[in-house]
């Protein structure tokens, strides 16, 4: 589904309700699928943020509040993966810096929010974070699969070594001693067992042995003994 028809939650800090209605009915001419959850200051921003299970695509906040700055809000968790912009209809030069030094993606002067590139900006800021949340959730899958590998490889030295000393235990017995019928059933059953703990080991390590691939434009693993891909 499209940006523009995707329903979408959007979060925004301003506590100016003329200019609040406008900004929504901007936003609306672009996408009518919008779930706004709104904050007039700080306070109410923060109990809302530490209370919502909703996941917030847009974080529009104002710069300036009745009990402080909306900076101090861009690194909360709940925006993490969020498209962060700052916004103010103060003209100071040192506003956008501190906001984009504090987290904010892009600066938007309030007025600015009527001009023909406000809504395409809000398109490319959230589609460049979907982009950038994606490639983060790409780059852990790895690290989890390096993790993987690596205990796998541990887990196969430790368990590898005690099993030699086993099989050489069963090669002495079965070589120096006259051993019953019985006895030498146990041994065979012991040498079989431990030679599936090493085929299962073997079988455990080649599963993390995957290849990344392209098919069509989705990315996906290869498993080694899977079928090529057409």
């Amino acid at each position: 589904m499209k940006l523009e028809e995707r329903p979408l939650h959007i979060f925004i800090l301003e506590d100016d309700q003329s200019f609040l209605r406008l900004l929504q009915l901007r936003l609306k001419s672009w996408n009518n699928n919008l779930f706004f959850h709104v904050a007039e200051t700080i306070a109410a921003a923060t109990n809302f943020l530490e209370t919502t299970t909703e996941f917030i695509n847009i974080a529009i906040l104002d710069h300036f509040l009745p009990d402080g700055t909306g900076e101090q809000l861009f690194n909360h968790p709940k925006f993490e993966y969020s498209a962060k912009i700052a916004m103010s209809s103060d003209d100071s030069p040192l506003i956008p810096s501190k906001s984009v030094r504090a987290g904010a993606m892009h600066f938007v002067h309030k007025r600015q929010i009527s001009e023909p590139l406000f809504i395409p900006l809000i398109f490319a800021l959230l589609e460049r974070k979907e982009f950038e949340n994606k490639l983060l959730a790409t780059k852990l899958e790895e690290s989890k699969l390096e993790v993987i590998k690596t205990l796998i490889a541990t887990l196969e030295h430790e368990i590898n070594n005690p099993l030699g000393a086993v099989f050489g235990g069963i090669f002495l017995l079965k070589s120096s001693l006259e051993l019953s019928k019985e006895q030498k059933e146990s041994l065979k059953v012991v040498e079989e067992s431990g030679k599936r703990i090493k085929t299962v080991l073997k079988e455990l390590k080649s599963m993390t042995e995957i290849q990344q691939v392209t098919k069509g434009n989705v990315a996906t693993f290869h498993l080694p003994n899977d079928k090529d891909w057409e």
